[in-house]
């Protein structure tokens, strides 16, 4: 415990992580707000604020803050987020590898202590940045737009809006947003391992999540046939963002289901490798 304490202390208490919750607020507001339907085009959060007419927003309960707040885990954050998410641990654990004060504090702390504390102040560290960043959005959110309440709604309509209440909606989005970052730092975590180049560890992690993603979107757009509709759920799972399902979902369907078990096995996988190759170096990184 006082291992994993130094390392949140090391993880949190720096410029990459006040960095990757502000780029985690920004990259919020690049999700689709509003689709205009006599053109299809699609406006962004940034979009509706400057282009749109003020009157309409006041018209339609489609951009009421909660609406919006629940759109927050999309748009570009599903492309860069692995990278926003490395810069809280990434800063510190290269500093202490490169400097090689990392054999120090293995010696001290012994192995096993300072690969889980690693492993769990890095998905700790990425989770609350991208919580803290959708929190703030949240909050600048309810500044800008109306709220539910403020438009003309039958009760019944709005059980159907907000069927758990405020609270509950909230409380969703903020514990999605946490698991989303925790699982965005893994790839980045592994890399770490074996890798001493920040850039590297920042960046490799995004090109595999958009290599993920389009592949996933090229399956997803051949499944024209019965047996390919079959598997087209399951392929919504391995994607990167399968996770955010959570903030719609009233219940544990097949599609979330399939989602957490991908990305529990992931984690092990990552975390066990992470292990291995630390374990197997005999320099201890250094």
């Amino acid at each position: 415990m006082k291992t994993l304490k130094c390392d949140l202390e090391k993880s949190v208490v720096n410029i990459g992580f006040i960095c990757a919750v502000l780029m985690t607020c920004i990259l919020c507001f690049t999700a689709r707000a509003y689709s205009d339907p006599a053109n299809d085009q699609s406006f962004s959060v940034f979009e509706t604020l400057f282009r749109l007419n003020k009157q309409l927003i006041l018209n339609d309960f489609s951009f009421s803050s909660a609406n919006i707040f629940q759109k927050a885990l999309s748009g570009y954050i599903t492309m860069f987020l692995p990278i926003v998410v490395a810069f809280p641990f990434m800063i510190s654990f290269c500093t202490e590898r490169n400097s090689g004060l990392m054999r120090f504090t293995i010696a001290r702390s012994g192995k096993k202590q300072y690969y889980l504390s690693k492993f769990l102040s890095a998905i700790i560290g990425g989770g609350l940045s991208v919580l803290l960043g959708v929190a703030l959005f949240g909050i600048i959110i309810a500044l800008l737009f109306p709220s539910l309440s403020s438009y003309d709604i039958p009760s019944e309509q709005m059980k159907w809006l907000l069927p758990e209440g405020y609270g509950n909606m909230i409380a969703k989005v903020l514990v999605t947003s946490f698991l989303y970052g925790a699982l965005s730092t893994l790839p980045a975590l592994f890399l770490s391992s074996f890798c001493r180049n920040p850039y590297i560890i920042t960046c490799f992690p995004f090109m595999l999540n958009y290599v993920r993603d389009t592949a996933i979107n090229k399956l997803l757009q051949s499944a024209n046939t019965e047996q390919g509709l079959n598997k087209a759920l399951l392929y919504q799972s391995l994607s990167s963002s399968a996770i955010t399902n959570m903030i719609y979902s009233r219940k544990l369907d097949e599609l979330l289901k399939n989602a957490l078990i991908f990305n529990a096995i992931l984690a092990i996988s990552l975390l066990t490798g992470f292990i291995i190759i630390l374990e197997f170096r005999r320099d201890k990184g250094v």
